[in-house]
């Protein structure tokens, strides 16, 4: 996967000796998991529900559900649903990770068919926000900052310049938000970047992301994780107490109690991931500016569509009953099969259908 640099910095750089931008990108480690906790003596962060006074009817209902719970408890444990944080697995050959939610947006890193992903708050319709992959850094300019050991380091100056990285690079990204004096950064073990070598030369040295960075991905390239089985507690097996915290119908109110609530997240976060992967139905695949290309695919040849930075996001591959001249030279958005080109280099979008989205010259 190529990277493209900042167009707008007219930079001439050489990479470190052994920078050769190919680095294995494993997958995200397994999602974490929030337990139910259901034990004598209570449940961290919650309360045992409130005695029931006995007045009217409540003393003979409580008698009866006291009975039906130590019923339940000497033939067969009860079951407590568990929750865990919304994540998932690419499921198409190779998905790139990009800055904003938006194909036109600096791609900083690219997955694999397998590799898994930890979803967080800020995803659009079609996209998903994603925790940074583990080989996801940025680049920091070096001056600014000073080495402390153990791989830690601390910003010197009053506003570090901090910029994407990105493997297959031969220069900084886009930039980000500068870090301030004092802050902490992580070090990551990778040889600089030196920008224009000689005299007005500047390093850069990569650095892990900032905490709450997020990515972005296609939502259609990720398989949601399903919600995770009931995890059994056995009721019987707690120690003998006294008290509102060894009543076994009290534990039996509160395991189903936390049950619903449990079932609440998970289908929030269920709608949430629903709505991200049909949002894309209602979108683009890609926009920006047509133009003609000399590149061909199968002897075909295929149009260039231009971002913002004024290089290829993707090549078109337009079928002959859709007319192209009108359409050059002016900004676009198309729907279509889209597949990664290894003699491209580059996505390849099979056009079904293209609009215009400036107004007419």
């Amino acid at each position: 996967m190529g990277c493209a640099g900042d167009p707008a910095t007219p930079l001439y750089p050489t990479i470190g000796a052994g920078v050769d931008g190919r680095h294995p990108r494993p997958g995200l480690t397994g999602i974490g998991r929030s337990a139910i906790a259901c034990v004598a003596g209570g449940a961290p962060g919650g309360s045992w529900i409130g005695p029931v006074d006995g007045r009217g009817g409540g003393k003979a209902g409580m008698v009866a559900l006291r009975l039906a719970a130590c019923w339940l408890g000497l033939i067969a444990p009860a079951t407590v649903p568990e929750a865990r944080g919304a994540g998932g697995v690419v499921v198409v050959d190779r998905l790139d990770v990009l800055d904003g939610p938006d194909d036109a947006a600096y791609a900083s890193g690219e997955l694999r068919r397998g590799d898994r992903v930890a979803t967080v708050e800020g995803g659009r319709p079609g996209w998903l926000a994603i925790a940074p992959p583990p080989d996801a850094f940025d680049w920091v300019d070096a001056a600014a900052i000073r080495a402390l050991g153990d791989g830690r380091g601390e910003v010197i100056v009053d506003r570090a310049a901090v910029r994407s990285g990105c493997g297959d690079a031969r220069m900084p990204g886009p930039p980000r938000e500068p870090l301030p004096r004092g802050a902490a950064v992580r070090l990551i073990d990778r040889p600089p970047l030196e920008i224009a070598p000689g005299r007005g030369s500047r390093s850069w040295r990569a650095i892990g992301p900032a905490p709450g960075q997020v990515r972005y991905v296609r939502a259609e390239g990720i398989r949601p994780d399903p919600p995770e089985p009931p995890a059994a507690v056995d009721l019987r097996a707690q120690p003998a107490q006294f008290g509102r915290d060894a009543d076994p119908a009290a534990r039996f109110e509160d395991a189903l109690r936390r049950s619903r609530e449990r079932d609440e997240e998970v289908a929030q976060v269920k709608l949430t991931l629903a709505h991200a992967r049909t949002g894309t139905d209602r979108g683009y695949d890609a926009r920006g500016l047509l133009q003609a290309s000399s590149r061909q695919v199968d002897g075909e040849k295929v149009h260039a569509l231009i971002g913002p930075q004024g290089v290829p996001i993707a090549y078109l591959a337009i079928p002959p009953g859709i007319p192209t001249t009108r359409l050059l030279s002016r900004k676009v958005g198309v729907r279509g099969d889209v597949h990664y080109n290894e003699a491209l280099g580059a996505r390849l979008i099979t056009v079904r259908d293209i609009d215009t989205l400036d107004k007419p010259r």
